[in-house]
């Protein structure tokens, strides 16, 4: 073990003696050498090192002064006179860059074997080169997305969700991380969610719209309609040119909360267009207390007063929920060109049922059902059966489908969650079975939870709270969304 305290006195001693020999060289004491003996006469191989004395191999002195020397018969002697003794700072130099070199290629080493073994995608040179630190944080975000894909993968949620809260927190830049982490959190934990949601808005403005149209599905899942009363203001007044679905989203989720200051807050912005206005007048006027005849009256004048697609839809709209259908189908054969297509079937099938005129609804959905039925048509359809449970069309529906049903896949996805839905509000036991199978199928048994959703949803009593599995069955189309807040959680008028 004396090369190790050798080793230590050598890297001790380059400071300590090369200091002591600069002093003497350039303020001389007249006290003698520092490392020669004082004892001896200071001439050149006359005189002894008194600074190797407690080495364990005097040679090794020699790396740290060159001037010690050992003489023909075996003795060390210092190779100079006293007055040439002088400090050798070039190999203390040449010793402290070595090691810290040594030190610094081991430890980087060491480093990059534990980055990789934890599972950080490094290179040797990344972590050697310090400018290349900076890229640190990029590779420790790619490795926990990489733990989160690999994780969601084996159905591991818990780490899933653990590993991409981390790459976020590590670089909240990433918006597309963020953006997955919100609609994670949406259902465990809404208020993280919406935490995300809004910091994405504010630190994202050019995705601003792709954001609260996710925050708004997430709110609407779990029935949050206050807040989106505050989100769609908050669009409407960002865009009024472009607000109208922004607004349809407003009118929904005021008609279920009725807060009138909601409405009067986004009354007071100067920026909002005329069909705005006169929606939310609208809204205003039929929140007064009138006699039924009053109310009628009321929405025949905004009737031929709307002038827009959405004006008029929700115009109808109010027309066939207070109980005027026949009006509702009479404003729209006399106004056939103001709604799309999809709009005008929905629409029509509703005040059709409203009248209770079963036989003409009938003929008209199966004439629909002519052709093989496509996704838009079985998500409208599917809305009109929740808003009105129908056996006989239901049936109708369903037996269609048993002779040419449309694949399971990712395009019919969200119109076979919307046949889910349709049986379970009409609490239609065999044919939620027989779509619920249809959607494991798809998901190859993934989608567990979908028996006890169902289940769920088939018990008349109590009546379930949709806002409780609205989150699992997504993507719902909207309408069939705001059909099952409608029969699960109607608004009293």
């Amino acid at each position: 073990m004396g090369w190790i305290s050798d080793f230590i006195r050598l890297a001790w001693g380059f400071l300590y003696w090369n200091t002591r020999k600069a002093v003497y060289r350039w303020r001389p004491t007249g006290r003698g050498c520092p490392c020669q003996h004082p004892s001896d006469s200071g001439l050149a191989w006359e005189t002894g090192c008194a600074a190797m004395i407690h080495w364990n191999q005097p040679a090794r002195f020699r790396r740290l002064c060159p001037l010690l020397q050992q003489t023909s018969s075996g003795v060390w002697r210092c190779s100079v006179n006293r007055q040439d003794v002088r400090p050798f700072w070039g190999r203390a130099l040449t010793f402290y860059g070595s090691s810290a070199l040594i030190i610094y290629l081991t430890v980087t080493l060491a480093a990059f074997v534990f980055l990789r073994t934890v599972g950080y995608r490094v290179t040797y040179l990344g972590v050697l080169w310090p400018p290349a630190w900076s890229k640190f944080t990029r590779i420790r975000t790619e490795m926990f997305l990489l733990q989160y894909e690999n994780a969601s993968a084996a159905g591991d949620m818990q780490t899933a969700l653990i590993s991409l809260s981390t790459a976020y927190g590590l670089a909240p830049q990433h918006y597309a991380t963020g953006h997955r982490l919100a609609q994670l959190w949406q259902v465990g934990q809404p208020g993280f969610s919406d935490q995300i949601y809004r910091r994405l808005l504010n630190d994202h403005p050019a995705e601003a719209e792709g954001t609260a149209q996710s925050w708004f599905r997430a709110l609407l899942a779990r029935g949050d309609f206050a807040m989106i009363e505050v989100l769609a203001s908050e669009r409407i007044a960002a865009d009024p040119e472009q607000s109208g679905a922004w607004l349809n989203a407003f009118l929904v989720a005021n008609r279920r909360t009725g807060d009138a200051k909601a409405r009067q807050r986004l009354e007071v912005s100067a920026k909002l267009t005329d069909e705005a206005r006169f929606l939310l007048q609208l809204r205003a006027t039929l929140a007064e207390k009138a006699s039924p005849a009053e109310k009628r009256a009321q929405l025949l004048k905004a009737e031929a007063e709307a002038r827009t697609s959405l004006s008029f839809f929700h115009v109808y709209r109010e027309l066939i929920a207070r109980g005027y259908p026949q009006d509702a189908l009479q404003s729209l054969e006399s106004r056939p060109g103001l709604l799309g297509v999809r709009d005008q079937v929905s629409l029509r099938m509703d005040a059709l049922a409203a009248l209770g005129w079963t036989t003409t609804l009938q003929r008209e959905v199966e004439n629909l059902l002519t052709e093989k039925p496509g996704a838009v048509l079985l998500e409208l359809v599917s809305a009109h059966l929740i808003r009105y449970p129908d056996a006989r069309l239901r049936g109708m529906v369903f037996e269609r489908l048993e002779r040419d049903s449309s694949p399971v896949n990712q395009e019919n996805y969200a119109a076979y969650l919307s046949l889910f839905s349709a049986a379970a509000a009409g609490r239609d036991k065999p044919r939620l079975h027989w779509v619920t199978a249809r959607i494991k199928t798809m998901l190859k048994g993934d989608f567990r939870s979908i028996d006890a959703v169902g289940e769920a949803l088939l018990t008349p009593k109590p009546r379930p709270r949709i806002e409780n599995y609205l989150p699992v069955l997504q993507p719902l189309p909207l309408e069939v969304s705001y059909a099952l807040f409608d029969h699960y959680s109607p608004v009293a008028r």
